[in-house]
């Protein structure tokens, strides 16, 4: 039997749905010599650090730095039953396809199971970038074999046991830290979370320390040849600050002054430069979100809701967790078909898409700046459904599609 191990239920049934595969099982969905079964994220957690001996069950700065000899991992409580529903498939299944996330994350969420759970078979790895149909079909037939992608376990392992060993020990050492100078509570320490709190508190004391300094400016209207334009007047060095402004309001005063007594202006120097404008690259997940904050008004973690929702939910755009903007030159030949499945989406922009030049390659097109797994974040090639999509994720699928 040929399992599919995918990340979530909803991914799983997209894909078994391709594949054939529509008994209803528990956990699984079946087919003719295969089967789709789905984590729920991560079945499996690393241990905690009682896990190791009871001696680590209090917290005492004479047992750290608490360094596992051998890593443990557990069932996650929550999502128990679904594990040995993957468990028995991995027993059954004589070859495997990995079919979760293409990323760190999700080469992980397989690659631990396979170990916990012993399975010994040939192991290929389904990449997707898009959850519709035809994304699917073009995967299924160009799997990966599963080496390919191991590195990609053992780096998601190392951030995993770089977070428990930074989080267990050092969240230990400050609280107990703590209560020495008379805090009770805990103080919780993170890899990640830790260095975003300095930044947080480094700007609230700029703020709170800030001191405003007034400045002056000068902007005049200059006419020549029935034209007219507006000039910056640009103060001496030895009363602007480092930002270029004017400090010395005596000096304001006396530019303006002269400025008043003069009816000309003459040009000195004159640099011309030509310049092009480009077309923006497609988003990646932390321009998307800057962008959605700016425009919308949207957090963080809404835009990644959303555009979760565009990808999983209405198959209308591709993997939203990248950090690339750029695409892929192999994907070159599919441009007719998304600016299609575009125009079937939204007939209204037609006209628009007719401007389009489909042959013409803009600097988005670039295998060597595309470093990871994922490229930008773009319109699949079937068409969406807007009337199914929410005000945000309509609005947030525009804006990907521009």
């Amino acid at each position: 039997m040929r399992l599919y191990l995918c990340e979530k239920p909803s991914q799983g049934k997209d894909i078994a749905a391709v594949l054939g595969a529509k008994t209803r099982g528990d956990g699984c969905l079946r087919g003719p010599g295969v089967a789709v079964t789905w984590g729920i994220g991560h079945l499996l957690e690393t241990a905690a650090p009682d896990a190791y001996g009871d001696h680590l069950k209090n917290w005492s700065l004479d047992t750290l730095p608490i360094l596992p000899a051998q890593w443990k991992v557990i069932v996650k409580p929550k999502t128990a039953s679904q594990f040995k529903v993957v468990k028995q498939l991995l027993k059954e299944a004589t070859e495997l396809v990995i079919a979760t996330d293409a990323d760190r994350e999700g080469e992980m969420i397989a690659r631990e199971l396979i170990e916990y759970c012993g399975y010994r078979g040939p192991i290929q790895r389904l990449w997707l970038s898009a959850l519709n149909e035809a994304s699917i079909r073009q995967a299924l037939s160009t799997v990966k074999q599963g080496a390919e992608t191991y590195p990609l376990y053992l780096s998601a392992l190392a951030r995993s046991r770089a977070d428990w060993l930074i989080g267990m020990n050092f969240s230990r050492l400050f609280t107990l830290l703590g209560r020495q100078a008379g805090y009770t509570g805990v103080l919780s320490v993170g890899r990640v979370q830790t260095p975003t709190l300095r930044l947080v508190v480094d700007r609230d004391r700029e703020i709170a320390n800030f001191i405003p300094k007034p400045f002056w400016n000068l902007d005049i209207q200059l006419c020549t040849a029935g034209h007219s334009f507006l000039a910056k007047w640009v103060a001496d060095e030895s009363v602007t600050d480092e930002e270029g402004r004017c400090l010395d309001q005596s000096a304001a005063a006396a530019a303006l002054n002269a400025l008043k007594n003069s009816q000309t202006a003459t040009a000195i120097s004159v640099e011309i430069e030509r310049g092009r404008d480009v077309a923006p690259l497609p988003f990646d997940l932390s321009t998307l979100q800057e962008v959605c904050s700016a425009k919308f008004g949207l957090g963080v973690q809404e835009t990644l809701d959303v555009a979760q929702a565009l990808y999983e939910t209405h198959k209308a755009t591709t993997y939203p967790r990248t950090d690339c903007g750029y695409l892929p030159e192999s994907m070159l030949d599919e441009v007719p078909m998304v600016l299609d499945a575009i125009n079937r989406t939204d007939p209204t922009i037609g006209k628009a898409l007719l401007l389009i030049d489909p042959e013409q390659r803009s600097r988005a097109w670039n295998d060597k700046k595309i470093t990871g797994p994922h490229h930008g974040i773009i319109p699949t090639l079937e068409p969406a459904n807007l009337s199914a999509m929410s005000e945000k994720e309509r609005r947030v699928y525009e804006l990907i599609r521009a």
